[in-house]
């Protein structure tokens, strides 16, 4: 190989490497499709909502007020779900971390304790966003004074 052909490879070989990497990124085999979140409107969450889900017939209520940083009870009922988390957002404003695993307490019944974190912006609207084994249900509701 002349000495112009091998510099004329190596130059070569970065563009052929951006090509690729550009290409693999591009197309995110790897990279799972968005979870659409099925919306749940629930004017009071103590008294409970439920909704259809996958087939099934899935059951949301609190237990106490829902007030930022005052522990509150969650309960979801599934059947056939095996895991069930809960996380809390508002529209266009992050909330921090803040996810919750509930806990199985009988048959398709899940249960957590969970706390709100504080608005700054004093803002009561919130999402409670539940994930139940790959299936995103999102409960909109606003919290007591």
């Amino acid at each position: 190989m002349s000495l112009h052909a091998g510099a004329a490879l190596r130059r070569g070989i970065p563009l052929v490497l951006i090509l690729l990497v550009g290409g693999v990124v591009w197309w995110k085999p790897w990279v799972p499709a968005p979870v659409t979140a099925v919306s749940l409107p629930c004017p009071d969450l103590v008294a409970g909502c439920s909704t259809r889900l996958g087939g099934e017939t899935v059951r949301v209520r609190v237990e106490g007020g829902i007030k930022p940083l005052e522990p509150f009870q969650v309960w979801v009922e599934a059947a056939g779900v095996r895991k069930v988390e809960a996380s809390f957002t508002m529209e266009g404003m992050d909330m921090g971390f803040n996810l919750y695993t509930l806990r199985a307490a009988g048959e398709g019944v899940f249960q957590a304790r969970v706390t709100l974190p504080v608005c700054v912006t004093g803002r009561r609207d919130w999402i409670m966003n539940l994930d139940l084994d790959g299936s995103v249900l999102a409960v909109p509701f606003v919290t007591d004074l």
